[in-house]
Order: structure tokens, then sequence, then C-alpha cells
């Protein structure tokens, strides 16, 4: 079963919600890892076409300058990335 955080109504847009550790170069590795796991095994169970946002939530960390552009390059091929820093 896949349940995203938060989905459109017509089930064309599913957001989900990184509230992840990624001070370290490991913790953002593992929590990349984790979520584009969770879209690709969200995408064999949503109708298409679809469109996926991936949410990290990062208020309170000590993160890198690029973390944005580091996430957008891991995971931009899968989900829309946005970060909440404060």
């Amino acid at each position: 079963m896949f349940t995203p955080e938060f989905s459109a109504t017509d089930a064309t847009e599913h957001t989900l919600i990184a509230n992840h550790y990624v001070e370290t170069e490991d913790a953002l590795n593992l929590s990349v890892a984790f979520v584009r796991a969770r879209i690709l095994f969200g995408r064999q169970h949503v109708p298409l076409p679809t469109r996926f946002v991936a949410h990290y939530d990062v208020r309170g960390q000590r993160i890198v300058d690029d973390l944005e552009g580091r996430l957008e390059k891991a995971l931009g091929d899968v989900a829309e990335v946005r970060v909440k820093r404060s």
C-alpha cells in the first residue's frame, strides 16, 4: 500500500514529507535513497499521469548551502523537490 502525506483530489499530485536528519553525508544519502524508493514504489500504485513533490523539512539543522541543488540532482528525475529551512 502507498500512502502519501497529501494527494490532490484528482490524484494528479502526491506530496511526500521528509523530516529527516540530513546534517551528515551518510544521513543525506540514506534519506535520498529512502525517498527515491518510496516514490518509485508509489508510482506503481497511483493512476498516471501523476506528479510527486518531496518536501524536505530541515528546520533547526545545520545543512550544507547547496542542499537544494543536491536534492534536485538526486531526486529531480522522479519528483519536484522543495526545502523548508525556517
